[in-house]
């Protein structure tokens, strides 16, 4: 069987979504390696069983445009390393999640005459997915609208499918009232925090509150019915235990509670603090009647309060599942 190098990081976004096709990619590689930056991936690859490999990696800095002067220098040498790792495993094709972290792998196997397969999971194309697309010999994409790809869908883990609430429930002493699951990404969120602690105590009257505040997050105070975690690797069971959702526009996040059928308010990161795309992928669930979106700039205690005391008591929405994993793999061999 042929050998396949996943690459991509920073941030979850860009790492789960290669982690979650790893069943599939099993039943077709016999040699999976993961190509990264000093990310996240560093550590989640090889928590996952995949060897990891690191590589210089850099960043375009939007704030501070004489930053990028060592984008050049630093890439170059990348590039190299992630070439002869590329060669010592026999590599037969490379497939990027996007982001800086998937530079290096993906130029590099352009240059050894390595197919790349490119999947981006945002309404609009990042940077690095921008530039990777146009030597990629297949493009993929979550979001059917999204220009220039294919529409395959969002990798989704296995695992956040199979949740179980009643484990979550003897976990983390959830009472039997209805439980609002808060999370604003990998690193939190410290504007749904601070709106969270405004209005926690008057939730706390109705709701449960689970909320992963972030490896960041101040610690909160114990209250009753409330449950603040830095972090949670059984997400799969708290999706499962929730009756709402509220969280950031990331798109693997949107997908999964999609796919789950969860009343779900999406707090977007604002354009400034990203590029805009949080946005246009709420906005396009928004559409099709999966989510409420509440703008970071009306966010207050009574605006998240409001507003989960109008969704919460709303029929669910349809689960909306497609199997994104086995295409995504389907169209990798295609280019083999």
């Amino acid at each position: 069987m042929p050998s396949i190098a996943l690459t991509g990081g920073g941030t979850a976004g860009h790492i789960m979504p290669n982690l979650a096709l790893l069943p599939e990619l099993k039943k077709h590689f016999d040699k999976i390696i993961y190509i990264g930056g000093s990310g996240m991936e560093k550590e989640l690859a090889p928590g996952h069983g995949v060897p990891f490999f690191q590589v210089s990696t850099v960043k375009f800095n939007r704030a501070n445009l004489l930053a990028n002067a060592k984008i050049p220098v630093v890439l170059s040498k990348g590039v190299k390393e992630a070439k002869a790792i590329l060669e010592a495993h026999n590599i037969d094709v490379v497939f990027g999640k996007g982001g800086y972290a998937a530079l290096p792998a993906c130029i590099a196997a352009k240059s050894l005459g390595i197919p790349v397969v490119t999947h981006e999971s945002d309404f609009t194309m990042g940077l690095a997915n921008k530039i990777i697309a146009m030597f990629s010999a297949s493009v993929l994409t979550s979001f059917p609208e999204t220009k220039g790809g294919k529409f395959v869908g969002s990798p989704i883990r296995e695992e956040v499918l199979k949740g179980d609430a009643s484990r979550a429930v003897q976990k983390y002493g959830i009472t039997p009232r209805p439980t609002v699951l808060v999370f604003g990404g990998s690193l939190g969120a410290e504007a749904i925090n601070n709106a969270l602690s405004g209005c926690l105590d008057k939730l706390l009257k109705d709701f449960n509150v689970i909320h992963i505040a972030g490896k960041n997050a101040a610690k909160s105070p114990s209250k009753q019915g409330y449950t603040c975690l830095t972090f949670a690797d059984d997400i799969p069971d708290l999706y499962a235990a929730a009756d709402m959702v509220v969280m950031r526009g990331g798109a693997n996040s949107l997908a999964e509670a999609a796919a789950l059928g969860k009343r779900t308010l999406c707090i977007p990161l604002p354009k400034g603090a990203s590029r805009g795309d949080q946005l246009d992928n709420a906005k396009s669930y928004q559409k099709h009647g999966f989510l409420e979106i509440l703008e970071q700039s009306s966010l207050t205690p009574e605006a998240l309060y409001g507003a989960i005391h109008r969704i919460i008591v709303k029929p669910e929405p349809a689960p909306v599942y497609k199997n994104a994993n086995a295409a995504i793999v389907k169209e990798i061999l295609k280019v083999l």
